[in-house]
């Protein structure tokens, strides 16, 4: 099996990084595209909300104020006109983030999985060019000298698959997001979990290494 030159990959994928950002205006990220897919349903209740919002301001309000109303009673309405310079600037603030949250740029979730397709796709036409394509089903030649080719090692896999999705969503990206567009854009927080993803990759490699 041959790989490209280094250089060669890397301008590739720092070209599509930038060519992925400027059509979405967002960074190109992976475990993102996957959680996007994921609650596509949620993500389309929240662009009609601001879809909503971004219509007559003050029929929104009157709206709001009939539907409080018509829960909570006349009491609502003596609690809201409570007005102290305190709840002034605690509702100015509530008023921005909610706005700011509302009012994000949604990118239809049909982008990220033409995205996600042409992965497949592009690795697919690559091995067809270079005739190295073979549909197989097990594991490399490395697991299976470490940990054989069972039942357990499978499992193991796919817990570690699970772990690494759980794990994405804590850091708030994957090593494209953060390590692609991330580190390129000097972000500190990709630079860490940059840091982190390398670190415990070596870590383990060296410890695999160790057992064979």
């Amino acid at each position: 099996m041959e790989y490209w030159e280094w250089w060669i990959g890397a301008l590739a994928l720092g070209l599509f990084s930038v060519f992925f950002s400027f059509l979405t205006g967002k960074p190109l990220g992976v475990s993102g595209s996957w959680l996007s897919i994921a609650r596509r349903k949620e993500d389309a209740i929240l662009k009609a909300s601001a879809e909503v919002l971004d219509g007559d301001e003050e029929q929104v309000k009157d709206d709001l104020m009939a539907m409080t109303m018509a829960e909570f009673g006349d009491d609502a309405l003596a609690e809201i006109s409570a007005d102290t310079p305190q709840r002034r600037e605690g509702e100015a603030n509530a008023e921005v983030s909610n706005e700011v949250k509302l009012k994000q740029d949604y990118t239809p979730w049909t982008v990220h999985v033409f995205f996600l397709v042409t992965m497949f796709l592009g690795s697919y036409l690559a091995t067809l060019i270079t005739g190295d394509f073979s549909l197989t089903i097990e594991l490399s030649a490395l697991h299976t000298r470490i940990f054989e080719n069972t039942g357990e090692a499978w499992i193991a896999l796919l817990f570690g698959g699970m772990m690494v999705g759980f794990g994405t969503q804590m850091a708030g990206g994957c090593t494209s997001g953060h390590g692609l567009s991330g580190c390129a854009q000097l972000v500190p927080a990709s630079l860490l979990s940059t840091v982190v993803f390398f670190g415990s990759a070596t870590a383990l490699t060296i410890l695999m290494n160790s057992m064979m």
